[in-house]
């Protein structure tokens, strides 16, 4: 009994230790269309992308989940324009390059997102 216990707890251990599948890192500050020199030149139209919500030009989007899968993450959110709130499904694509496809399901708005350089958020 002991044995099995001590090999079910190395067993646990062992999983446990294992990584998660990764999630695409959507988390940043992009420009749209473009890429983005992170010097202060870029347009002041930024996309900016973190755990709870999307802030653009489209509005503040408050992500109502998100399902990943592989290198592509659907959100519903919950938008907020002058006129008042509307939802919307959001896909976004990681690629290989480090830009991200940005569909917008129900307008068919589509555009790249461009990374900007870490701490240079574009201005």
């Amino acid at each position: 009994m002991r044995a099995f216990v001590a090999i079910s707890l190395i067993v646990a251990a062992s999983a446990a230790a294992l990584p998660a599948a990764a999630e695409p890192v959507l988390t940043g500050t992009y420009t749209q269309n473009q890429a983005c020199k992170g010097n202060g030149n870029d347009p002041k139209k930024l996309v900016k992308i973190n755990d709870k919500d999307v802030v653009s030009n489209f509005g503040p989007c408050t992500f109502l989940s998100k399902e990943t899968t592989g290198r592509t993450t659907k959100a519903p959110a919950t938008c907020k324009s002058q006129s008042g709130e509307f939802d919307v499904a959001l896909v976004f694509t990681l690629k290989d390059d480090d830009t991200v496809d940005f569909l917008e399901e129900s307008s068919n708005y589509k555009s790249v997102l461009y990374r900007c350089p870490d701490g240079q958020p574009g201005k």
